[in-house]
């Protein structure tokens, strides 16, 4: 075990002598007395030889009895290197500089060094409003003890409370209220209506013959209402790929007034079938 970013205190108070001599090599430190050295399970920072030339500070990745154990990466750490120590030689616990360093380098991580309340810019809290990108949620729970089941392809899609809605069969919706969508365009001889993305499709001041045509990948049922304002003077009317179904299809607009078309998408034939047609008084 190399010495940890984060190291512990081998214990309050703790101090003694080397009981066997000691080589720069060793790996084990036989001390006089573990008193008080095993705060962490005799894990910890020493300093060996204090004030002497031979003066160490090493790390004990463990105790056993009265031995500790220092691997050689641990050391003649913080500038040193490793001594050679007799016997007697005092071993104190310690505090020191580099270990209260990277304990603040590390909080940085999180906190902000200035004022030290956490850093949301680099990690979640519980409270903040924040935005997460590039992150994948494992098994998420959402406002109660239910997984998601969604892939991710759903939940890109689904909104609201269309997420409560399964890929297939029949779900029965009651007392909600479905806003149409409306398209409105100005006048143009060429009305291509995406049926996509329309429900409801508005020719506002229309004064040029005008040709209707439906693009998309409609719905079997699919209903398409079609409003046609006239700009004062009667045009005529085209609709491409229209059926009528028990009315005619208008084939001009009325001066001054707006015709509504009603269709209802027929997938077997494929054609728009006119079902509704009137124009205002």
């Amino acid at each position: 075990m190399a010495r940890p970013k984060l190291c512990y205190s081998i214990g309050n108070a703790a101090s003694t002598t080397l009981s066997v001599a000691t080589a720069n090599s060793d790996t084990s430190i036989t001390i006089t007395s573990d008193t008080n050295f095993a705060a962490k399970s005799g894990e910890g920072m020493i300093l060996i030889d204090e004030s002497q030339a031979t003066e160490e500070i090493a790390y004990s990745a463990s105790k056993s009895g009265a031995v500790l154990s220092v691997p050689l990466a641990n050391r003649g750490l913080e500038g040193g290197s490793a001594q050679g120590h007799a016997i007697n030689a005092t071993v104190k616990g310690v505090l020191t500089a580099g270990m209260y360093n990277d304990l603040v380098d590390s909080l940085s991580n999180v906190v902000n060094a200035t004022t030290g309340a956490l850093d949301t810019t680099k990690v979640v809290d519980l409270t903040t409003a924040q935005t997460l990108t590039n992150k994948r949620l494992t098994s998420p729970k959402i406002n109660e003890n239910v997984a998601v089941t969604s892939t991710a392809t759903e939940l890109n899609l689904l909104t609201g409370v269309t997420a409560l809605l399964t890929a297939s069969g029949t779900t029965t919706l009651t007392n909600k209220r479905i806003t149409p969508r409306v398209v409105t365009a100005t006048d143009d001889a060429s009305a291509v209506i995406d049926s996509d993305i329309t429900d409801q499709y508005q020719l506002t001041a229309v004064a040029n013959d005008t040709v209707f045509t439906v693009t998309g990948t409609p719905t079997a049922g699919q209903k398409l209402i079609i409003r046609v304002k006239d700009a004062g003077v009667a045009k005529a009317l085209t609709f491409t790929g229209f059926t009528a179904i028990g009315c005619t299809i208008p084939t001009t607009t009325t001066a001054n007034k707006t015709t509504y078309v009603g269709a209802i998408h027929n997938a077997t034939t494929p054609t728009w079938d006119v079902v509704a047609v009137t124009t205002e008084a």
